[in-house]
């Protein structure tokens, strides 16, 4: 077998297994109040925490693996925040969760910066962008994991049953030898190539990426923090709200691949273009401003259009690796795709806040207005990509 396929292979399941830890937390809020003593502001915190963790973690370790290799950052990372997992499991108290939560985002930006570039690096010039995308196709797939893992231990979350359902969590651990054994740097490292890249140089590269990466973020948890809860407001089964959640995220998965298998004959950045264009067609659909329009079959079609127009994800932090050299790929990769993921976890409070304030049904409205807004912010700074004076470098 192709080594570029065990490079993707192992890229594919830590980046599944890194979504899954940080979002199986979110089903167990219950319980870590009943259980540990957890108020709202430390539920809230603890989602936070990892999102800003992994901002860090992708950057220094991104760093450390631009000098000494992706391989070794891809181990620590996905050992880490997997191991990280198990600490949260059996933490004795919200503190300790709290500290392990903060180790587990470090990993996290590490695992994903690393395995993203690696797997990058390994697969032949013409099917890069397609290996990207079945890389990142391990969102999609991490996040319906959740779903169906807790389906499986909801009915005995009693006890310790909280406890083994985050456990699950430390399963990715099954990858490390996988990595140790196929897969391996293409490049050589040392710090002395380090020292001939001039890193601001780069900025203008850094700012518009993490502006377009930020955007599409924001837009997707600003939605899909309440979406769930407002389409069962309208009077959807709690059942067939969970089916419809689990079939849009493995569409997204498969949307994610099929955008990066055109992005290998078609501007990256026009794809993007188009996906942003579908999304805002999609996004007035599944959230209707008019009550005539809120009916199943018409939200489900909005759905189906804005999750598969939103394939475009993996083609952003394309952008950034093939605008800088090698010598800081991973870095700058790495704090540009995770400052958007903490704006996404800032349009997920936002949302909240508002729905608090003013009731599910306004969901469709500011749905609409924070994604637009999003969304136009992306636009426009892909308008002008080139302008910046990126230099592409594959």
């Amino acid at each position: 077998m192709e080594k570029y396929i065990y490079a993707t292979l192992a890229s594919f399941s830590s980046w599944a297994g890194n979504i899954y830890d940080l979002l199986i937390i979110t089903y167990v809020y219950e319980y870590l109040s009943k259980y540990l003593g957890m108020n709202t502001a430390e539920g809230t915190l603890l989602f936070a925490i990892g999102l800003i963790f992994r901002v860090i973690g992708g950057y220094i370790f991104g760093k450390y693996a631009d000098s000494h290799g992706r391989k070794a950052v891809l181990i620590m990372g996905t050992a880490g925040y997997s191991l990280a997992q198990a600490g949260i499991a059996f933490s004795p108290s919200i503190i300790v969760v709290l500290a392990f939560r903060s180790i587990q985002g470090l990993m996290m930006g590490a695992q994903w910066t690393a395995g993203t570039v690696i797997a990058y690096e390994n697969a032949p010039l013409n099917l890069r962008s397609l290996i990207n995308g079945v890389v990142q196709a391990g969102y999609g797939v991490g996040y319906a994991m959740t779903g169906i893992s807790f389906l499986v231990f909801s009915p005995h979350m009693a006890g310790l049953g909280w406890r083994l359902f985050l456990l699950t969590g430390s399963v990715p651990l099954i990858v490390i030898p996988l990595i140790l054994s196929k897969v391996s740097d293409v490049k050589t490292f040392s710090k002395k190539a380090e020292t001939k890249v001039n890193v601001k140089e780069y900025i203008g590269v850094l700012i518009r990426a993490s502006l377009v990466i930020s955007g599409m973020f924001f837009s997707y948890y600003s939605v899909f923090a309440v979406y769930p809860d407002f389409v069962e407001s309208l009077g959807i089964s709690k059942s067939l709200v969970g089916e419809i959640m689990f079939a849009s995220n493995m569409a997204l998965a498969v949307s994610f691949i099929v955008f990066g298998r055109v992005a290998d004959y078609i501007s990256k950045r026009k794809l993007i273009i188009i996906g942003v264009v579908g999304e805002m067609i999609g996004i007035p659909m599944m959230l209707p401003l008019i009550h005539v329009l809120q009916t199943f079959s018409f939200m489900v079609i909005g759905l189906v259009l804005y999750t598969v127009s939103t394939g475009f994800w993996p083609l952003a932090p394309l952008l950034v690796i093939e605008s800088v050299p090698v010598e800081v790929r991973s870095a700058l990769t790495g704090l540009s795709y995770n400052l958007g993921s903490v704006m996404g976890g800032v349009g997920s409070i936002v949302m909240g806040t508002l729905v608090t304030l003013f009731g599910i049904g306004s969901a469709s409205l500011w749905g609409n207005v924070l994604c637009y807004t999003a969304l136009t912010v992306v636009l426009a700074t892909l308008l002008t990509w080139n302008k910046g004076g990126n230099k592409i470098r594959i």
